[in-house]
């Protein structure tokens, strides 16, 4: 198996919340330390692979779009935490384009790569404050999401505000793009009230 190098080693690192959380949650990135994880836990109901297949069967008139979309959300979520990944094989086109907190690009391959060869390994991806909105046949996936996983060995952990946009092709919904912006500690400095109290330069 070829080694990863520093970049991907980088890339791997946010991969995290783009394939979970609906195909694996690409998490390279700078992530913040010692951040308490939000309320739900890696404990879900779905389980991966449970009449899951590679595309969503076209006319399925199962509940709301919306709730299908959360749905596949989970499912993506569990696999990346179980390292199958079936579902990023199903689910992510095949021009998925993952961007990581630090500005790094992840394809499909990529993630696929990552988490087959073990560069990747989950140990929890928990989310709160998930919100899906559907615009015709493009839905978008908001969370914020706490990882704790293992990139080459080295443990990560840290708050990610996340972002998934899935489309309808085909009648099949699937996983285009994933951005991902680590939350940093608010540190309060002069001029954060819209600049009113902001001093001015010294001459």
């Amino acid at each position: 198996m070829p080694s990863i190098s520093n970049t991907k080693m980088e890339t791997a690192k946010s991969i995290a919340l783009v394939i979970v959380t609906i195909p694996l949650l690409a998490a390279l990135v700078a992530w913040a330390q010692g951040a308490s994880p939000p309320a739900r836990t890696k404990a879900g109901s779905i389980t991966p692979g449970d009449g899951m297949a590679a595309v969503e069967p076209t006319g399925q008139a199962s509940g709301s779009v919306e709730q299908r979309i959360k749905t596949l959300h989970e499912r993506g979520r569990q696999a990346a935490l179980k390292a199958d990944t079936s579902f990023m094989e199903g689910y992510l086109t095949d021009d998925y384009v993952g961007i990581a907190a630090d500005g790094s690009l992840v394809t499909k391959d990529q993630n696929i790569q990552m988490l087959e060869s073990g560069a990747i390994k989950y140990e929890a991806i928990d989310e709160r404050d998930v919100k899906v909105h559907v615009y015709g046949d493009t839905a978008i996936v908001s969370a914020l999401v706490f990882l704790r996983l293992t990139a080459n060995g080295k443990p990560i952990s840290g708050n990610h505000r996340t972002t998934f946009v899935w489309i309808k092709r085909q009648g099949n919904w699937k996983e285009i793009f994933f951005q991902a912006t680590r939350v940093a500690s608010r540190i309060p400095r002069p001029g954060d009230n819209l600049g009113h109290d902001a001093r001015p330069a010294p001459p």
